[in-house]
This record gives C-alpha cells, sequence and structure tokens, in this order.
C-alpha cells in the first residue's frame, strides 16, 4: 500500500514539473497563467483562440439561462 502511495506522488510530483515547464516555456501558455493570476483571462491569446473554436459554449451566467429556456 505505502508502494502506491509512493509511486502516485512521484507521478504528481512530475505532472506538476512538466505542467510548470509548459507555462514558462511556452509563451502563450504563460501569458494565460498571467492573465489568469490577474483575473484577465479573456485577454490570454488561448482564450481568444478558444472563443472561436467554441463558439457554443456560453460562459456568461444570463446567457446561459436564455438558451435553457
Amino acid at each position: 500500500m505505502e508502494r502506491g502511495v509512493k509511486l502516485l506522488t512521484r507521478i504528481m510530483a512530475v505532472a506538476l514539473l512538466m505542467g510548470a515547464a509548459v507555462i514558462l516555456l511556452h509563451p502563450d501558455y504563460r501569458d494565460t497563467f498571467r492573465a489568469m493570476w490577474w483575473g484577465d483571462i479573456e485577454d490570454s491569446a488561448i482564450w481568444m483562440s478558444n472563443r472561436g473554436y467554441y463558439s457554443e459554449v456560453v460562459h456568461d451566467m444570463e446567457a446561459m439561462y436564455e438558451v435553457a429556456e
């Protein structure tokens, strides 16, 4: 049982390090991280590209209720 916990801990640590490396090395992800940190997510390049690609996804709560009706 302890072996499984240690393995899971190592997997999570590697995933965390890989995620941090992606954020540090890729400029779009770095800008998105900054935008999320400051609460201006709509200013990030990834958010803008996803908004065009996933046009049917609505993030405004009032608009979501209008679509549901």
